[in-house]
């Protein structure tokens, strides 16, 4: 696992001086902040985790809304450039280079997880998805934006040894959901991202969230 993790930081290494041009749409970004409003909600005492966040760009939203915002990823280089990002907008933003199966974060410490166009990229979803319960405090929630086509075909990031290991590869939104609920997050919900103006490489969004 430890040579599959390296191959995959290579990956988004490679891709980070590049990502924002190809897959951040800023038309697009104060529809997101409100979306994040709408389901984080008005206390902005709320600690917000986002997990995967890449170059920061949920992190960023959740950090101009108000709230104590953290993201973590994989990359070096990609959290690189969320902490260049943070710098020039003028965001109090923590970021860490964090392996999303063991944070470093203590028990119950966050309000809200995060997270986009993340859970196809989960390699042991039982394993993750505990850890993210571990540092979510009781009754938190956690925010799951996941793109779709119509054959739930994710773009090809990986090489066919990683991407064979990747159960939730080709995953639709019902099977994302019961993955929630099998690994014990409750009152799970779906909401289709109609207002969206723009989608990317994707032609959908939608929200899944959960309890725990």
């Amino acid at each position: 696992m430890e040579e599959i993790k390296n191959q995959v930081r290579a990956v988004w290494n490679h891709h980070a001086p590049n990502y924002d041009q190809k897959h951040n749409q800023f038309e697009d970004r104060k529809i997101w902040k409100q979306i994040l409003i709408d389901q984080i909600g008005d206390d902005k005492q709320q600690k917000v985790l986002d997990i995967g966040t890449g170059t920061g760009f949920l992190a960023a939203l959740a950090a101009e809304a108000g709230y104590h915002s953290t993201g973590v990823d994989l990359a070096e280089r990609m959290i690189e450039q969320a902490k260049q990002r943070a710098i020039e907008q003028e965001l109090k933003i923590t970021y860490l280079i964090e392996d999303w199966n063991q944070l470093s974060c203590d028990d119950a410490s966050f309000d809200v997880i995060v997270n986009r166009c993340i859970m196809w990229t989960i390699f042991t979803p039982e394993k993750t998805l505990a850890e993210w319960r571990r540092v979510l405090k009781p009754g938190g929630r956690i925010l799951c934006f996941c793109p779709q086509n119509t054959n739930n075909e994710q773009p090809n990031h990986y090489c066919e040894n990683i991407e064979t290991k990747l159960p939730l590869r080709n995953a639709g939104i019902d099977q994302l959901s019961r993955v929630l609920k099998e690994n014990n997050f409750n009152q799970i919900e779906m909401i289709k991202l109609n207002n969206l103006k723009s989608a990317n490489l994707f032609e959908s969004w939608s929200l899944i969230k959960g309890v725990k």
